[in-house]
């Protein structure tokens, strides 16, 4: 009996432990997919003097960016950032003339942080959003590092 009742302690202890590692998270985009004139998306490794740009203009291809970044599993807890980390960025290019930034910053394999100064947040995710540069068949062109969404404000 006792060790039923220790052992019901111990597994409420760790499900009480895993629950507190961070609250999940969502973005909630001010704007609508149709708002969306384009999107830019930006890519660099280890050094944004080396960064490269794609620009996505098909509406499709602009719906599943939206859809997966609204639907990304998202938490609320400190990351350290490495230098020579991987960064994929995102520009939404909106009808109203304004845009919205995402800064993708990978620190390894499905290891990273999201965050954006236009939508004033820093998340930790575990989905690999760095594969939306490589997966498509856009052509990338070099860039200016003046041109990368800002990375701090």
């Amino acid at each position: 009996m006792k060790k039923t009742i220790g052992m019901t302690a111990l597994l409420f202890l760790m499900m009480g432990l895993i629950g507190c590692n961070g609250e999940t998270a969502n973005i909630d985009f001010p704007f609508e997919v149709g708002d969306i004139e384009n999107i830019e998306m930006y890519h660099y490794a280890g050094v944004p003097t080396s960064a490269e740009k794609k620009v996505v203009v098909a509406e499709t291809d602009i719906t599943d960016l939206y859809d997966m970044f609204e639907n990304l599993s998202l938490k609320e807890k400190q990351v350290e950032e490495n230098t020579g980390a991987d960064v994929t960025s995102f520009r939404f290019n909106l009808s109203d003339g304004t845009s919205y930034e995402l800064i993708y910053v990978c620190d390894g394999v499905k290891n990273g942080k999201l965050k954006s100064f236009t939508g004033n947040f820093e998340y930790f995710t575990r989905s690999d959003i760095g594969s939306y540069w490589f997966n498509n068949e856009l052509e990338a062109v070099p860039v200016e590092e003046s041109e990368l969404p800002m990375q701090t404000n």
